[in-house]
């Protein structure tokens, strides 16, 4: 059995990039991440599993969920979380870049030197500080689409509203992010359904112009001109929003 020891700055720096890619379900001794990171740590599946769980006892997103973690999270582990929510982007970058150094399942490429996200190569490609841009937009839209108010964790997707490859330095700013059920995300990134300058959703006259049908009525045809659903703290980027009204809206 490994060995007992303290948890170093690195270490929960570590744990959090593993506890933002798994679901609430996913945080215990058998899971195999957790398992390989314990291997890599050399500490003992439990007490991985233990510091994932006291993770989610600090996430507002479990809470929101209806859900809690395990109590007795050190003051160490508060501390972590109250600056990843305050300033998302900076500890994304120290936790990304410390999982990459880890290297845990054997990814070999490395951080940009400005941290706006890179892509690695193992088994499937994947986008290094993706799982912690998602964890910081659930976070600040409080688990809820801004379109429906949907609340459900295998449905809700955060979408860039600037894409991956159109600015780089925004990968991973929470602003340049909307909480968005599945159909809705899929309609944004196509640019079907764009936002305008007053928070207001639009649709594009392909899907309005034509006689909608029961589903399409109702799921997007009516949402023309609806507000979003946002809370004083928890607004997009408007710039962000305008580009993608400018450039990716089918009008």
């Amino acid at each position: 059995m490994a060995e007992r020891k303290a948890w170093s700055d690195q270490d929960r720096l570590q744990a959090l990039a593993l506890y933002c890619r798994l679901s609430f379900g996913q945080l215990h001794r058998e899971r195999p991440e957790v398992i390989h990171l314990a291997e890599q740590m050399g500490r003992s599946a439990s007490s991985v599993a233990m510091k994932l769980s006291n993770y989610a006892s600090l996430d507002p997103e479990v809470r929101a969920l209806g859900k809690k973690g395990l109590s007795g999270a050190s003051r160490q582990d508060r501390l972590l979380w109250e600056r990843f929510i305050a300033d998302p982007e900076s500890v994304a970058a120290e936790s990304e870049s410390a999982w990459v150094e880890l290297d845990p399942f054997g990814d070999s490429a490395e951080p940009d030197e400005d941290y706006t996200g890179s892509e690695a190569y193992a088994l499937q490609r994947r986008r290094i500080g993706q799982s912690l841009f998602r964890k910081a937009v659930m976070v600040r839209y409080d688990t809820r689409c801004v379109i429906t108010g949907l609340r459900h964790e295998d449905l809700l997707i955060a979408s860039h509203i600037m894409p991956w490859q159109a600015r780089p330095e925004s990968r991973l700013d929470p602003a340049n992010g909307l909480c968005l059920n599945a159909l809705h995300d899929r309609a944004f990134d196509k640019g079907l359904l764009a936002i305008d300058d007053r928070d207001r959703i639009r649709i594009s006259p392909e899907l309005t112009g034509a006689a909608p049908n029961g589903q399409l009525k109702a799921q997007l045809h009516d949402l023309e001109g609806q507000p979003l659903i946002l809370s004083p703290r928890a607004f997009p980027n408007r710039d962000y929003l305008a580009w993608h009204f400018r450039e990716c809206f089918r009008r």
